[in-house]
C-alpha cells in the first residue's frame, strides 16, 4: 500500500436470461461512493470529503454519484498517508496517478511533495489496482438482480444465493474456503465479488442527503 516518507534529501441478451443491476453504459466503469469507500479501505466519510473538497471529480448519473478508477485509487493513498493532507496535496495525488500512472510496471512511482515530503508507492498498491478493475469487470458478471427472483434482490448469477447472505457469513466468520465447501457450484471469485459487492450496496435506511445517494 502507498507509504509516505520523510526525505532530508527529496451480444444479445434472450429473455430468460437474468438481468444484472442496472448501469448505464457511462457508468459500467465507474463505482459507487461506498464501493470507493470499500475497494480503497477508508471510511465512506473520507469519500464524502474528497468530493466535497474536489479532489475527486464525482459524476452525478442516474445511477447514483459515481467516481472512476483514479479516484479511488487517489482515496487509497491519502487513506494511507498517516497524516492529514491540504486539499491542494490530495488534487495533486490524484492529478498524479491520472496522469503518470505510476502503478504500471516500469514507471516511477514517487512524487515528490516538498523537499522533506515523498508518497512512494509500495508493491501492494499494484494488487488494490488488479483487485479494483478485477471487481469493475467480475461485478456485471457475477451479480444479477432480476424481478422474478427474490423480488429483484441482488443474487450471484446463475443461481439463488443473495449477495448479502455471502457477505453476513463472511462476517460471521466464515471463509470463501467454507463457502466453497457449501456451494462448490459457485466460483471463488463469484464469492469474493459477492462480498464486496454487499459490503458496498447496504440495505437502504433512511433517506440519504441528494447527492449521497449510491
Amino acid at each position: 500500500m502507498p507509504t509516505v516518507r520523510k526525505n532530508a534529501k527529496k451480444g444479445t441478451a434472450k429473455k430468460a436470461t437474468p438481468k444484472a443491476p442496472a448501469r448505464t453504459r457511462s457508468a459500467a466503469k465507474l463505482f459507487s461512493r461506498r464501493e470507493a469507500a470499500v475497494l480503497a479501505d477508508v471510511p465512506l466519510k473520507t469519500v464524502d470529503k474528497a468530493i466535497e473538497e474536489n479532489v475527486v471529480k464525482a459524476r452525478r448519473l442516474r445511477a447514483g454519484t459515481l467516481l472512476d478508477a483514479d479516484d479511488v485509487m487517489a482515496l487509497a493513498v491519502i487513506g494511507k498517508a498517516g497524516f492529514p493532507l491540504k486539499s491542494q496535496t490530495k488534487r495533486t495525488i490524484r492529478r498524479w496517478l491520472h496522469e503518470a500512472q505510476p502503478y504500471r510496471p516500469g514507471k516511477a512511482s514517487e512524487l515528490s511533495l516538498s523537499d522533506v515530503v515523498v508518497i512512494r508507492l509500495d508493491p501492494e498498491f499494484r494488487t488494490l489496482v488488479d483487485q479494483m478493475m478485477g471487481y469493475r469487470e467480475d461485478r456485471l458478471r457475477f451479480i444479477e438482480s432480476n424481478p422474478d427472483i427474490r423480488q429483484g434482490e441482488p443474487v450471484i448469477a446463475g443461481t439463488r444465493l443473495p449477495v448479502r447472505a455471502v457477505a453476513e457469513r463472511v462476517k460471521g466468520g466464515d471463509s470463501i474456503d467454507d463457502l466453497l465447501d457449501d456451494y462448490p457450484h459457485i466460483s471463488r471469485k463469484a464469492f469474493q465479488t459477492a462480498s464486496i459487492y454487499a459490503q458496498s450496496h447496504p440495505r437502504r435506511g433512511r433517506p440519504a442527503r441528494p447527492w449521497r445517494d449510491a
